[in-house]
């Protein structure tokens, strides 16, 4: 009898333990056979499109209807000058109304102003959107370029304008050493700093070329219409001798060797192309006409 109470009492232990295991692994969580998930990617990131320069603008809609006489304006100011300006003309080409909502400017540093807020301009009508832009800060030889956002009832347009303040004004000792510079090489004016003032002006924003009136202006008057000029530089409105265009094409490209005129086409190492040289012949001829005479006839005129 004692053994066969033994056997049940371990028979009932054993039944203890399964009973035990089982409710165990009825407790657990069931273990999943599948592959893990990866986390979704993150979406790709939104690409902004490049800053649109005045170079690779496209046409608007609103040129149907608003002609601008510049897409971009540059001011030149001497060091000091708080502030500077710019003037955009415009004509309403359309046969109807066009309303000018406002002019949005990229920063506040810059104000536009136009005759009213609203601006109703009728058709033919001509009108001008002005521009102050605060030049604080801008070193001697710096830029400061903004944008001018014109919000009309027929689209938008963007004009951009350009402040430079001009380097501090040459000391005589400087002077000196550029007259120097330029006798042994008369191509010295357009490298290093003298090209920030013979080179990068030729140039508009965009980085065109500026042709014409434009140029001359930019790059010839430095010299020429200088208020301190040399007494060695010509004033070119009052030249002794007769002109033509022969006469401003042989000296603006080829130079004088031997002063300080600079040799401007591009193929004698200058930085005008023939397209320049040609708009700059055009302007001086019809700024200062004079007929040709022998004495500077194409067949007599030479390099000296």
């Amino acid at each position: 009898m004692k053994r066969m109470s033994c056997s049940l009492s371990l028979v009932g232990a054993a039944l203890g333990i399964v009973i035990c295991v089982c409710a165990q692994a009825q407790q657990r969580p069931p273990v999943s056979t599948a592959l893990p998930v990866a986390p979704p990617a993150p979406p790709p990131a939104t690409l902004q499109p490049p800053p649109v320069s005045p170079s690779t603008a496209q046409p608007t809609a609103l040129e149907k209807f608003l002609a601008f006489d510049a897409g971009e304006k540059d001011d030149s100011v001497t060091n000091g000058t708080p502030a500077a300006q710019f003037t955009f003309n415009l004509t309403n080409i359309s046969s109807g109304d066009v309303i000018i909502n406002f002019v949005q400017t990229s920063c506040g540093c810059t104000v536009a102003k136009m005759p009213s807020t609203p601006w109703k301009i009728a058709p033919k009508e001509h009108g001008e959107i002005s521009a102050t832009m605060q030049l604080g800060g801008v070193p001697p030889g710096g830029t400061k370029m903004k944008t001018l956002t014109v919000n009309t009832d027929k689209g938008v347009r963007v004009l951009y304008v350009k402040g430079t303040v001009l380097p501090a004004a040459m000391t005589e000792m400087d002077r000196t050493n550029a007259q120097k510079m330029a006798m042994a090489d008369r191509q010295a004016v357009f490298k290093g700093d003298c090209a920030r003032c013979h080179v990068e002006p030729a140039k508009d924003i965009a980085g065109r070329q500026k042709m014409g009136k434009d140029l001359y202006v930019a790059v010839c008057s430095v010299c020429h219409d200088a208020e301190h000029r040399a007494s060695f530089v010509p004033d070119l409105h009052h030249l002794k001798d007769p002109t033509s265009p022969e006469f401003w094409k042989l000296w603006i490209a080829n130079g004088k060797p031997g002063t300080l005129m600079p040799a401007f086409a591009a193929t004698e190492g200058g930085i005008l192309s023939d397209q320049q040289i040609a708009s700059l012949v055009g302007y001086l001829a019809a700024t200062i006409p004079s007929q040709p005479t022998a004495a500077n006839s194409p067949s007599n005129l030479q390099v000296k």
